[in-house]
Formats: C-alpha cells, sequence, structure tokens
C-alpha cells in the first residue's frame, strides 16, 4: 500500500500512475487538508488529517513535498511512533540525496529517493509520461544491494527503467537535468526573440521552426556521439557567416551577442576544434 506526503502534482501524478500500474494506493497527506482530498479522491484512496493516520495504511511512504520541507518532515517522522509494516520511505527530490532522511534511517527504517527524470506540468498529463520516464535511485555504497531490490523490485511493476547514481554528486545530477529542461526553454526563447526581430510573427515562429527543432532531435538520437548531430557554422568552421552573426546581434540585439558568443566557445570546446576563436572571442 503505497502513500504520499505531498498532495502537488508530482504525488498526484505518481499516485495516478502507480494506480494504472495495478498498485494500490493507500492516500494523501498535506498541510492543507483540501489538497489530500483532491488527491485521494482522483486515485481512489483516502486524505489523511495526519502522518500518524497516513503511516498506519501504508506499506510504503513517498515524500513528495518541496525540497525545502523535506529535513523538517524527515524530522518530524522520526519523532512518531513508526509502523514496523513500512518498508521503505521514499522521497523524489532530484537535488537531495537520501541522507536528507538519515532521522528516519536512524529510526531503522529504510529510506531511498527515487527522482523521475522527467518535466512535470499538469498531474493528469503527466501520468502517459511516466511511461517512459527513466527513475534515478541512489543510496550509500554499503546499501546499494537492498536498495536494486526494494525499489527496482516496484519498477519492475511499472515498467520503468532506472538508473545508479552516485550519492555524493547529487546536485550535479539536478545541476544537469536544470541545463537540460529549463536551460533549453531559455535558450528556445532567445532563438525565438531573434526570428521575431526579423520581421516574423510569434504566432508563426513555434509552428516554422518546430520540423527544425525536430529534426535537430532526431541528429542527437541517432548519433552516439552528441557533436555528431552537430550542423552549421561553427562546425564547418565558416568564420565569415559567424562574424556576420556578431554584426547583426550588435547592430540589432547587442544584449545577445555576449550569450552567442559564448554558446559558440561551448560548441568549439564539443567539437575540439578551435580555429574560430579569434571570430568568437
Amino acid at each position: 500500500m503505497i502513500s504520499f506526503i505531498g498532495a502537488g502534482k508530482v504525488g498526484l501524478a505518481l499516485g495516478l500512475y502507480f494506480k494504472k500500474k495495478g498498485l494500490k494506493i493507500g492516500g494523501y497527506y498535506s498541510r492543507t487538508y483540501k489538497h489530500a482530498q483532491v488527491a485521494a479522491n482522483k486515485t481512489d484512496s483516502k486524505a489523511f488529517a495526519s502522518i500518524e493516520a497516513l503511516m498506519q495504511h501504508s506499506t510504503m511512504v513517498w515524500i513528495t513535498a518541496s525540497d525545502d520541507a523535506l529535513s523538517l518532515l524527515a524530522n518530524q517522522i522520526a519523532q512518531l511512533e513508526i509502523p514496523q509494516q513500512i518498508e521503505a520511505f521514499v522521497h523524489t527530490s532530484g537535488v537531495h540525496s537520501s541522507k536528507v532522511l538519515q532521522p528516519i534511517n536512524d529510526k531503522g527504517f529504510r529510506t531511498y529517493c527515487a527522482h523521475p527524470l522527467m518535466a512535470f506540468a499538469d498531474a493528469e498529463k503527466s501520468v502517459e509520461q511516466l511511461d517512459g520516464a527513466y527513475f534515478s535511485i541512489e543510496t550509500p555504497v554499503e546499501e546499494q544491494t537492498e536498495s536494486n531490490y526494494c525499489l527496482t523490485r516496484l519498477f519492475e511493476k511499472t515498467g520503468n527503467n532506472t538508473l545508479q547514481i552516485d550519492s555524493n554528486k547529487k546536485e550535479l545530477y539536478h545541476c544537469a537535468a536544470s541545463v537540460l529542461s529549463n536551460y533549453m526553454v531559455t535558450l528556445l526563447n532567445m532563438a525565438y526573440e531573434i526570428f521575431a526581430e526579423t520581421g516574423m510573427s510569434k504566432s508563426e515562429i513555434k509552428k516554422a521552426t518546430a520540423p527544425l527543432l525536430a529534426s535537430t532531435l532526431n541528429n542527437i538520437s541517432n548519433n552516439e556521439n552528441i557533436s555528431d548531430a552537430l550542423t552549421g557554422a561553427i562546425k564547418r568552421g565558416d568564420a565569415s557567416t559567424v562574424a556576420k552573426h556578431i554584426e547583426a546581434l550588435e547592430r540589432y540585439m547587442p544584449n545577445k551577442k555576449a550569450a552567442y558568443i559564448e554558446l559558440g566557445r561551448a560548441t568549439m570546446a564539443m567539437l575540439q576544434d578551435y580555429k574560430l576563436k579569434d571570430t568568437l572571442r
């Protein structure tokens, strides 16, 4: 019986997903009881007014609260009488390791982290995306065997793949996920703004550039080395074209020039080809 402390979009999405996969959902606890009721109604489970009540009806507790709340919750739970039938406590933070739940572990209960490597938007829509999501698992080295058994057993039922990551480098892992998810949006916004400066209407830009973006992602998927997916002036070493880009940005959008040059330098480093270093200085 899986229950959730935290009834936001991640907790609700996971509850709906686990239920879809045939797992039993115990219910939800939230600081705002109404939120627990909404999540419980959608998963045909129970809303609990306290963490104590939730634990009495659970064999696995997922803590899907905010990152900042995890330490406080761990201390709060550790001060309670934890029922012996609970097999594990699992948090879903991308930046915190399982060590944030150490007070619970000190009470003799297994604690883990399983971070779904995807961006959550609407909970119901996220359920479909979870089908193909990888879950990143990390535990101290001495517990890796137990961890793999406990959590991979769960994900074998759901059909999800898992990734084992270094517990001591969890912040770096989350940084990488943030760069991929959030900064990709920032980069797209930069490109859209440059397109808009040329006279393209904002309503056209997304549709017009979608095939280019799709073909780029396809090239990344189909090449073993990500650098092999590159096309364009920097890969060709076309200094005159890159110089024209920089001149145009300086003339029309000078606030974009520095970002373009830094991205160009990063692209040269990826290619290990520095023939344009003078152009991108």
